[in-house]
């Protein structure tokens, strides 16, 4: 066992950050400041109005790709897991808040930190370490990151992958849609009209109509079809009154290719198709807006890039396995989005330990991502694949 690793990883662990905190997850990001410079590294602790992200960089003697190893601070709260915030090895595992989202990755990616500075591999370009605040709650800490001028060839974002290189995964937008009808007293419901009525027509169009056209026409050969799930809806006061307002609060898993903005037109399309009548539609994009959005990831153009990432991964081991989507959203869709570079995902364990009341990540695991980030930040066919695709367009302006 990684004895430094492992000891490493718990004693972050031992540190709440999370976003339910007075302090979020400031004490998280000064305790790994701390630990970082007591390895002799040149840490940084950057304020972004009281919430703070933690860096640290080796740089190459020849110019050349900018490398960014990436991952969070926060987790997410204790909920009802035993001893939470005590890191404890038990049946080759080491359990904890935060084993495997991301404690565990953040004690990887210093301890490559510190092999770099140890070894001084000649690179041509630089390593940054960079680990972000609230990524659980809204990223704010990589947003801060691209506005103040973000430059990385390729980021590798550290998420729970089993060690698998996630290429792309679904954007989200949370959308609402209200209808407005009209109150009358449930003995005289023809004076009125019925908001939930239109409500439940809207609902059996998507049911009948939109999610089928999803499946058919939205589909990306790594993530599967386009999404939508109604996770909520609300209408009416008492039995005695005929609604006049529902509301209705949509989940949309965005493929490649689609937007907030596209996705929400679509949604009015649909309520305007379920012949809704007499009553006033009003919708809302309520995340993934514009102005904050939660795109999707795609790095599959970079296929040069991805190829040689898998070469890697396969040398240290010792097993081929192509790029694959993920389920869940990650900050590596930000940097692609706003730069147009490539990023993707990689880590230990399982997103299914990710939350739970038994988070966990499997030792060996987490001590191969460390060769596993260490041999693709130094790997000279990567960084030859990124010089070669420097070039390419691709990126958004940031808001």
């Amino acid at each position: 066992m990684n004895k430094d690793l492992i000891e490493l990883a718990k004693r972050l662990i031992a540190v709440p950050g999370y976003a339910e905190l007075e302090e979020k997850e400031t004490k998280a990001a000064q305790a790994l400041y701390q630990e970082l410079c007591g390895m002799g590294l040149p840490a940084e602790l950057t304020d972004h109005n009281g919430r703070y992200n933690v860096s640290c960089e080796y740089r190459g003697k020849l110019p050349g790709p900018a490398v960014v190893l990436c991952t969070h601070l926060d987790t997410v709260p204790p909920y009802e897991m035993p001893e939470a915030f005590r890191g404890r090895t038990e049946n080759g595992r080491l359990y904890g808040r935060g084993a495997v989202d991301v404690r565990g990755i953040l004690a990887a990616m210093s301890m490559v930190m510190k092999q770099l500075f140890a070894e001084q591999p000649k690179i041509c370009g630089s390593v940054r370490f960079l680990a972000v605040s609230d990524e659980e709650s809204g990223s704010y800490g990589m947003r801060q990151e691209l506005k103040q001028g973000y430059a990385a060839d390729l980021t590798i974002v550290g998420e729970p992958t089993d060690l698998q290189i996630g290429a792309a995964h679904k954007g989200v937008a949370w959308l609402q849609i209200d209808f407005k009808g009209k109150a009358a007293h449930g003995s005289v419901p023809e004076e009125g009209h019925n908001a939930v009525y239109d409500g439940v027509r809207f609902v059996n169009t998507l049911i009948h109509e939109v999610i089928p056209e999803l499946k058919q026409n939205r589909v990306h050969p790594l993530l599967g079809a386009a999404s939508v799930n109604v996770g909520r809806m609300d209408g009416g006061t008492r039995p005695t009154i005929v609604p006049e307002l529902c509301r209705i609060q949509l989940d949309r898993r965005l493929v490649p290719g689609e937007d907030a903005a596209r996705a929400m037109e679509e949604i009015r399309t649909a309520a305007q198709k379920a012949n809704v009548g007499a009553a006033d539609i009003e919708t809302e994009i309520l995340l993934g807006d514009e102005s904050r959005p939660f795109p999707p990831l795609d790095s599959t153009p970079h296929a040069e890039v991805l190829q040689c990432l898998e070469e890697v991964l396969a040398e240290v081991t010792g097993s081929r396995k192509p790029c694959i989507g993920l389920p869940f959203w990650t900050d590596a869709a930000l940097p692609a989005y706003f730069t147009g570079k490539p990023a993707v995902v990689i880590g230990p364990g399982n997103i299914a330990q990710a939350h739970s009341n038994e988070e966990y990540v499997e030792i060996r695991q987490l001590e191969d991502s460390v060769k596993v980030y260490y041999a693709m930040v130094t790997s000279k066919e990567v960084r030859d694949a990124l010089n070669r695709e420097a070039g390419k367009e691709g990126r958004h302006e940031i808001e």
